[in-house]
């Protein structure tokens, strides 16, 4: 089945032979290259529309946590997760309606399988430990966190519109603009996540959280819009100053969010992240200079104005290992690992505390592991080394699919804001988060959407 669409019967030709620019920004770009397509323009049809909104409005959605039906049993169901329900729908139709898929199409629709096959391998995992009871609650719950948003690459690869990318850039600018401007408004409290969770409230008084509920959430978030904010940015560069204050706003906003949060594991990312563009980036060595002096500020800055990121580096840097809460990451890891030795194919999520009690020994800090904060190692244990394995396809598939076109500015900050996703995921549950995972989806499948921009030097022509 085809997607209806409705071309003119001929359009007048440039004096090169070439369709008019407004021709060429309306034309899919997944077809046929642009000297072979028809000429006229396409009218969208009602699907690809509703395909388009759903997209843009899966952002806004994730850090607005807005409930809509709650249960007992399986939790609360929100808009976000009706949202990505459109999705996965019109995306499937999508796919299906086309014979023939590019490569970024095919890698997308892998990204999807192996975060399916990770999220359900969770049930081998109770079954092999022998305790079924939460076997379902478990699966939806890493769903939620993980599997539901792996839709947003395919969803936008498929995408109809070819300004997909600026208008795609532009809810994600705006969403995490508003995750952390929303702690000086003073209506934080009235969000319906704090007016549910009231104890949500006692972590804001100690690190900032903006509109989700984890402070390091926070810190991934506003490093994934950073990095949308700077390829924004790149590209943007010559126009006038009012297309770009949308970036800047975004990057000063993002910067305040990632220094405020005082997620160490946050940090450690950037580093990585940073290094890598450093290292991969075709700039100049005064562009690269020019970063690595404002990112130092952004810290140095932080350091004076900020107690919860001094206190929380000062212990990192001062006390090491023996942080209590690197600490008992640590031994929670350590348990974690001799209780999969002897249960290879996974215990379950749910089973994680009872499975892992027996093997704490003389733990400090544990006694029993509901999650060790790396999702790896959680994945290891819940799902066994088959959930790991898919987990880790899904991930290399992932950076594949951001190599699939050639090297731009914009690109290369996409790859190392997923470098810096992938390895703040070593200290933390990122990007296995209902909050965090669809910015991560996002930025793997807006490194595979062709574009041209005339004010990116290094944008294929």
């Amino acid at each position: 089945m085809q997607t209806a669409r409705t071309e003119a019967a001929s359009a007048p030709e440039t004096p090169a032979g070439r369709l008019l620019p407004a021709q060429q920004l309306l034309m899919p770009y997944w077809r046929e290259p642009l000297a072979s397509r028809p000429q006229g323009p396409v009218v969208p049809s009602v699907l690809d529309s509703i395909h388009s909104v759903a997209l843009l409005a899966v952002f806004p959605c994730t850090v607005l946590w807005w409930p809509i039906f709650k249960s007992s049993e399986f939790g609360t169901l929100t808009l976000l997760d009706c949202v990505l329900a459109v999705l996965w729908v019109t995306s499937i139709v999508l796919f299906s309606s086309r014979k023939r898929h590019v490569l970024a199409v095919r890698r997308s629709f892998k990204i999807c399988v192996f975060a399916l096959l990770a999220a359900g391998s969770s049930l081998f995992g109770s079954m092999a430990y022998g305790n079924t009871s939460k076997m379902t609650v478990d699966l939806l719950r890493l769903m939620k966190e993980f599997g539901f948003a792996s839709i947003i690459p395919l969803g936008l690869v498929l995408a109809p519109k070819r300004n997909i990318y600026q208008l795609v850039t532009l809810s994600i600018l705006l969403s995490t603009s508003f995750n952390v401007a929303i702690q000086f408004t003073g209506y934080q409290d009235l969000l319906p996540i704090f007016v549910q969770f009231a104890d949500l409230g006692y972590t804001q008084r100690f690190r900032p959280t903006g509109a989700v509920s984890n402070p390091n959430d926070f810190a991934y978030i506003s490093a994934m819009g950073l990095a949308f904010a700077v390829a924004s940015w790149m590209t943007a560069r010559g126009t006038r100053l009012s297309s770009r204050a949308v970036p800047l706003v975004g990057m000063l906003l993002c910067l305040y969010g990632i220094v405020t949060s005082g997620s160490r594991s946050a940090i450690v990312g950037v580093l990585f992240g940073g290094m890598f563009y450093l290292a991969r980036a075709k700039n100049t060595f005064e562009t690269k200079l020019w970063l690595s002096v404002i990112v130092a500020l952004a810290l140095i800055i932080g350091w004076n104005a900020s107690p919860v990121f001094q206190r929380r580096m000062d212990l990192a840097l001062t006390d090491r290992l023996q942080e209590p809460s690197l600490g008992g990451r640590i031994e929670a890891q350590l348990i974690a690992v001799r209780t999969w030795y002897e249960s290879p194919l996974g215990v379950g999520v749910s089973n994680m505390p009872e499975a892992t009690r027996p093997y704490s020994g003389d733990a400090e800090a544990v006694v029993a592991v509901t999650g060790s904060d790396n999702i790896y190692v959680d994945f290891l244990l819940g799902s066994g080394i088959e959930g790991l394995a898919f987990l880790l396809l899904c991930f290399g598939t992932c950076w594949r699919l951001t190599t699939t076109l050639s090297v731009t500015s914009a690109t290369i900050v996409y790859r190392s804001a997923v470098v810096f996703t992938l390895s703040a995921g070593l200290a933390t549950i990122a990007p296995a988060s209902t909050f965090v995972a669809p910015f991560f989806f996002a930025l793997v499948g807006v490194a595979a959407i062709p574009r041209e921009s005339p004010h990116d030097p290094t944008s294929p022509r």
